[in-house]
């Protein structure tokens, strides 16, 4: 674990083995879920999630391993299968919503991504639903309507909390420093 957080895409690969067959029958459970006669199968989801991995490169940096590194990579897994799931659900048409954070951001390239990544945790820490929120919107172009019916609570709720989060990541977002 601490080598694919340090960035090894190999330990991923590792990672990916010694898990397989809960990883695979984590998809199949997920697709269960989707509508009748999916294309995806749970192989095929398991192969997309390896994909995801290796362009996370690394997760929180540190010099341990934590105890709970086996359930933080499941749940990591099972969050990136249900994006996986919503993008590929989603055809990408005219009608998809693009929501940028701010205007004056053009892209992030790899190493803003890290930036990023801790940014969303620092709001996670703060309130998990602003993570939540933040990440349905930007990532999937989910509307307000449907982020609330996703998070159980009131549209006025999921737009007073994108507001802030706006703010505090425009504020918070350096992408040119270190």
């Amino acid at each position: 674990m601490a080598a694919f957080r340090q960035g090894d895409s190999v330990a991923g690969a590792k990672l990916i083995e010694v898990f397989y067959p809960e990883l695979k029958r984590m998809a199949a459970s997920k697709l269960r879920g989707e509508r009748q006669g999916h294309s995806w199968q749970p192989t095929l989801l398991v192969n997309e999630l390896y994909l995801q991995l290796v362009k996370i490169k690394a997760l929180q940096p540190d010099d341990q391993d934590r105890p709970n590194d086996r359930a933080a990579f499941l749940a990591l897994s099972g969050q990136i299968m249900k994006r996986l799931l919503i993008h590929h659900a989603r055809p990408l048409s005219a009608k998809a919503q693009k929501v940028p954070l701010w205007e004056d951001v053009k892209c992030v390239d790899d190493g803003g991504l890290a930036e990023v990544e801790s940014l969303l945790s620092r709001l996670d820490a703060m309130k998990p639903m602003l993570r939540a929120i933040v990440e349905m919107k930007v990532f999937e172009g989910r509307t307000s309507a449907e982020v609330a019916a996703e998070l159980k609570c009131s549209p006025i709720t999921v737009h007073r909390y994108w507001q802030f989060a706006k703010r505090w990541l425009k504020e918070e977002w350096h992408p040119d420093a270190g």
